[in-house]
């Protein structure tokens, strides 16, 4: 949920606040204390460091992910070309390995205006 207000900067001036409230005891808020607003400091550094630990774990999750999903299509090319080795390249095998038979490809015709060549 995007917010308005950074974290970081909501800390330093909450920090910024806590210090001048310490120093003045006299000031209130209402029902707001300053041990609360240190507690809620307190709570929101430790989020904070959470998220980031997550962040942390999540990047390298990411990363594991992406290099197994490299790997995985590595073998799919590989297996893929050893179907039509073994198989060839007009095969049924080939085409259910996701291979495109080589008697349904396209052939490339000459653009128009361009000098045929024989």
């Amino acid at each position: 949920m995007p917010t308005k207000y950074s974290v970081d900067t909501a800390l330093i001036e909450g920090e910024r606040i806590a210090r001048v409230w310490a120093d003045n005891p006299s000031f209130g808020l209402g029902e707001v204390t300053l041990a609360s607003l240190q507690e809620k400091l307190r709570s929101m550094r430790e989020k904070r460091d959470r998220v980031e630990s997550m962040r942390m774990q999540l990047a390298a999750l990411t990363n594991e992910l992406g290099a197994m999903a490299t790997e995985t299509a590595n073998i799919v090319t590989r297996a893929r070309s050893g179907f039509r080795a073994v198989f060839g390249p007009d095969s049924t095998q080939y085409e259910q390995a996701g291979g495109t038979r080589s008697s349904e490809r396209r052939r490339s015709t000459p653009k128009k205006g361009a000098p045929a060549t024989s």
